[in-house]
């Protein structure tokens, strides 16, 4: 039991030591705050943290221009490389043009061959007053396969400067050559039959031509017609023949049939029409041998187009065969740069 006057010991403690009636109580313990942060402090603090965030906006700008550096130079990269395979394909299609091309050019080049042989055996069979009839056909059959569409898919501008011109004019010299080649088959055609006739009247002589005059107020004028029917010139000549005269009319020049008297005296240019017979041989350069002329200057011409100029150093040329062989060397190069 408690004593009288005592205080009862706290729950735990025993009742045998009774606690001094004036102890120290225990004293609760109270949460010291922390001291607040001085001025400086603060200063610095914030200080700091500017400095932290500025360090962060200078990384995220290096960082956003590092990624549109790292952009451009990929999208560099990929122009670089997309032209470079770009300019790597035309490269390649030119190499392949330049082989078909040489292939193209030579087989031009061994049809020029074969015309320039043809040429030079008309040539010959003319001098021996042979007219060389199956040229014309084979004119007709020849044509030299080279035009501006062999050029195309070739990838000539990829070419050299220098190769890319000889090609050019390459190609329009050939085209020239083909119809200088036609003007010159037209020609056989047409002179055939006279050529043939005029030389057969070589060793025949016949009157082919008359001259009649004709008043025109106080002058006389000649006129060189032909005859409609010649004559053998060293047989008796025809008291009287048709000769073709050129008359006027409303639509102009005519040809018309008139009737001659061949002249023997009197009054050449009165009354009736009169004519004189023309000696075969002082019209023969106007006729056949002209014609002649004619073929072998075309025949010249053509030949020289294909073999050149030779004869003058001041306009001489190389001839179209040799050029194209040179340009077939040429692409050849080119083509083995595979």
């Amino acid at each position: 039991m408690p004593s009288v006057g005592g205080i009862a010991p706290p729950p735990g403690i025993s009742p045998g030591i009774p606690l001094p009636p004036f102890a120290p109580q225990p004293r609760p313990v109270i949460q010291t705050p922390p001291p607040k942060p001085t001025a400086a402090a603060q200063t610095i603090k914030v200080e700091v943290g500017e400095e932290v965030e500025q360090e962060r906006r200078k990384a995220s700008k290096k960082t956003a221009l590092y990624a549109s550096l790292a952009a451009l130079v990929g999208i560099a990269v990929g122009f670089a490389i997309g032209g470079a395979k770009e300019r790597g394909d035309r490269g390649k299609a030119a190499v392949e043009g330049a082989a078909a091309l040489e292939k193209d050019v030579r087989a031009a080049n061994d049809k020029m061959q074969e015309l320039n042989k043809k040429l030079e055996d008309a040539a010959a069979e003319l001098a021996q007053k042979k007219f060389p009839a199956q040229l014309t056909t084979e004119l007709g059959a020849i044509n030299v396969p080279f035009d501006a569409t062999n050029l195309e898919g070739k990838q000539i501008g990829s070419l050299p400067g220098r190769v890319m011109r000889q090609v050019l004019a390459y190609t329009t010299s050939v085209q020239d050559l083909n119809k200088t080649k036609d003007s010159l088959k037209n020609l056989l055609a047409a002179a055939q039959g006279p050529v043939e006739k005029s030389w057969k009247e070589a060793d025949e002589p016949v009157v082919n031509f008359s001259v009649v005059f004709r008043r025109d107020g106080d002058k006389t004028l000649a006129e060189l017609v032909p005859n409609k029917a010649p004559f053998p010139f060293g047989k008796d000549w025809p008291a009287k023949y048709a000769v073709t005269r050129l008359e006027r009319t409303q639509q102009g020049l005519k040809p018309a049939e008139k009737e001659a008297t061949r002249w023997t005296k009197g009054d050449i240019a009165g009354g009736d029409l009169q004519a004189l017979p023309v000696d075969p041989q002082s019209v023969a350069a106007f006729t056949s041998e002209q014609i002649v002329f004619k073929l072998r200057g075309a025949m010249i011409d053509v030949r020289q187009l294909l073999e050149g100029n030779k004869e003058n150093p001041a306009t001489e040329t190389p001839g179209l065969i040799k050029e194209g062989d040179d340009l077939a060397n040429e692409l050849r190069k080119i083509s083995l740069a595979r």
